[in-house]
């Protein structure tokens, strides 16, 4: 596909470029419906805890939720599979990995699109950088978009392979 910079997508992969990722455990308190694998992390105040990166998470992100180094007792069947409180689950922050992310409901971008995480945003998506989002939100530009992707007006969140910066 034209736009796809030269990356071929994995079919069952989520992170490409990082083989040593920290460790985490799925909070008591965790928002669970949404916590699948390329979803946007934040930590928790108890050592160790996570959870989906929520509203006003800006400031606390952590990383991106993985699956392949996650171990293989609390790893899901598939990669579309969300992870259970008390889990213990891989995180991947590693500057120039790629992974397979969401983008937030109505979010539009092409490769090399500037992404990070609305403080509107409830269930560890991203959406598309723009002007407006420092005075909004007062976020910081987490990864950029590798393909063309468009998220439709629905409720559902769409895949889109992105590089962590």
């Amino acid at each position: 596909m034209a736009g796809d910079l030269l990356f071929r997508k994995p079919s069952i992969a989520v992170i490409q470029g990082d083989s040593e990722p920290m460790y985490g455990v799925v909070a008591a308190t965790a928002t669970v419906t949404y916590l699948k694998p390329g979803k946007l992390l934040s930590m928790l105040t108890n050592t160790g805890e996570v959870d989906i990166a929520g509203e006003a998470d800006a400031s606390f992100n952590l990383g991106i939720l993985g699956y392949e180094y996650t171990p293989d007792e609390y790893r899901p069947a598939t990669r579309d599979t969300i992870y259970a409180v008390g889990d213990h689950v891989a995180i991947h922050a590693k500057p120039g990995m790629r992974f397979r992310g969401f983008l937030m409901n109505s979010a539009a971008v092409n490769p090399g699109d500037t992404l990070y995480h609305s403080m509107a945003d409830t269930s560890g998506n991203f959406t598309k950088w723009t002007s407006t989002a420092v005075a909004t939100d007062a976020a910081i530009p987490l990864a950029k978009a590798m393909e063309v992707a468009a998220s439709s007006s629905g409720t559902s969140p769409v895949e889109c392979w992105m590089e962590w910066l």
